[in-house]
């Protein structure tokens, strides 16, 4: 069957679905139904840290403090101000009138319970190494907390309104095994889980305790159900059938039919700092010798039409987007870039390979994660367009790094969560503490950036940094790396404009309309 005969079938189903199924009106009974598409083994943030706690967390659990981009300031969430005695130490003044999920306060136990765990040598967490920076935390008063850090970090604030919540103390700490916690997990967010299980999903409701802070309103669903769908057409059959009001990511021509239905609509999450982005591995140039040429690796970046990417992955929604300049976000903290990706230039491509010695091309592997394997096949087919032949090798995330090292990874592209806060430091990490490229001077460099305080000239620092690796030609950023939202005309994201440090939104940035 073709493809636009496909897309008829579909569109003819959905009048079906519409027509022989009731209209459920599902604000009535103030119950959101958000399929999750991939669960975790339990809701432990620190040790399951999945798309999965992305959406959900923030929702149930808080940080001390919130960001807001615009104005490149910290706010009050669950600490009401902090301030910075000296360069290691941060003092952290916290709110009196919150309450856990279970009726307990919150204090300043809880907040030093839980930066003493996470920065415990004993404590094994996949990303232990965000708190090594903790030197020691101190209980100052019941509402009052000293943190010092080993050496000054310009990102010690940051982690803290960066989706790493605090814990409840008298829960957390008896457990024997601290993984059971995310069985049943207790916060201090907008929403109280009522029920998880990974065969029949979640069951959440509106905490009426919660207070909301500048960082966080109050819930807007008395309920939210969240039952797990894997596949793509049980999906967009819960959205016919009533089962779901809410999903993301249903493919753009599937999602297009639902809404001339006339009873959905489609919402692109906020900016964020996650993108997608070109890649050259050092360790891939000794089986594809070309690749260590820069005239090659700009030739590649050249023939790709990052316009034409952006259509493909977001529809019709793309034309309010624009690709991506730069391989950090200046909204983060410490951001600084002044070379700007190449524009699409297939002649100037071709030129270059020319002058190269490949005026015919050449055979090359295109890697990529599976979620991306469509946009990798559409730049493959650019590459072609040019003489390259490249052939596409979809894995998966864990896989990347073992690939990697066995030199597999000849060209990348890949999606990246920008860290998924308003600071540079991960994004260091990402480009250059991984060695990716075989650039000592330049990891040296880029590794000096880190624990610059001041940001003004921690961003020319980084500017140089990244201005190298455009230079390079090591790296190029793409597009913008954002989630798409089917929904019925009754949801809506409440700040649909306001930047956010992660590109999948959590279920409190929902409300009715």
């Amino acid at each position: 069957m073709s493809k636009f005969k496909s897309y008829g079938l579909l569109a003819a189903t959905i009048g079906l679905f519409l027509a022989a199924s009731p209209a459920l009106a599902q604000k009535a009974k103030d119950t959101l139904r958000y399929p999750i598409l991939v669960a975790e083994p339990n809701f432990d943030r620190y040790n399951s840290p999945g798309s999965y706690h992305y959406v959900w967390s923030p929702a149930v659990f808080d940080d001390l403090l919130g960001f807001n981009s615009k104005t490149g300031q910290f706010t009050p969430s669950l600490a009401k101000a902090y301030t910075r005695p000296s360069p290691t130490v941060y003092e952290y003044e916290l709110r009196d009138d919150i309450k856990w999920h279970d009726g307990q306060p919150f204090t300043a136990d809880d907040v030093v319970y839980t930066l003493k765990w996470l920065s415990d040598p004993k404590t094994n967490l996949r990303y232990k190494a965000n708190w090594e920076w903790i030197a020691s935390v101190e209980k100052l008063g019941p509402y009052k907390v000293r943190v010092t850090s080993k050496q000054p970090v310009p990102d010690g604030v940051m982690w803290m309104a960066s989706g790493w919540p605090v814990y409840p103390k008298h829960v957390h700490e008896p457990l024997p095994n601290k993984v059971d916690f995310g069985d049943n997990p207790v916060g201090t967010g907008p929403y109280k889980i009522n029920k998880i299980e990974k065969t029949s999903g979640i069951l959440a409701e509106k905490y009426k305790d919660y207070v909301p802070s500048a960082t966080k309103p109050a819930g807007s669903f008395g309920r939210i159900v969240g039952e797990p769908i894997h596949d793509t057409g049980t999906l967009v059959a819960a959205l016919l059938t009533g089962r779901a009001d809410l999903a993301s990511n249903i493919p753009p021509d599937q999602a297009a039919d639902l809404v001339k239905s006339g009873k959905f609509e489609i919402s692109v999450s906020p900016p964020a700092v996650s993108y997608t982005f070109l890649t050259f591995p050092s360790s891939g140039w000794k089986e594809k010798a070309m690749l260590s040429d820069a005239r090659v690796r700009l030739a590649i970046a050249k023939a790709i039409d990052r316009k034409a990417i952006l259509k493909l992955r977001y529809g019709e929604q793309a034309s309010d987007m624009d690709v991506i300049e730069g391989l950090c976000d200046k909204a983060q903290l410490g951001c600084g870039y002044s070379k700007l990706a190449p524009d699409f230039d297939p002649a100037g491509a071709k030129k270059l390979l020319t002058e190269a010695g490949y005026p015919d091309g050449f055979e090359v592997t295109l890697a990529t994660f599976q979620e991306n394997a469509s946009e990798a096949t559409a730049i493959s087919g650019m590459l072609r367009a040019v003489g390259i032949r490249a052939n596409v090798m979809p894995h998966t995330i864990t896989r990347r790094v073992q690939l990697m090292s066995q030199g597999k990874v000849e060209i990348g592209y890949y999606v990246w969560s920008g860290g998924a806060m308003f600071e540079i430091s991960p994004q260091i990490v990402r480009h250059f503490l991984s060695n990716d490229y075989d650039d000592p001077a330049l990891n040296t460099e880029a590794a000096a950036t880190i624990a610059m305080m001041d940001d003004a000239a921690r961003r020319k620092a980084v500017a140089k940094v990244f201005d190298q690796v455009n230079e390079k030609a090591y790296a190029f950023p793409m597009i913008p790396s954002r989630e798409v939202f089917t929904h019925t005309k009754e949801v809506k994201l409440i700040a649909p404009g306001e930047m956010q440090a992660s590109g999948i939104v959590a279920v409190n940035k929902f409300g009715w309309k």
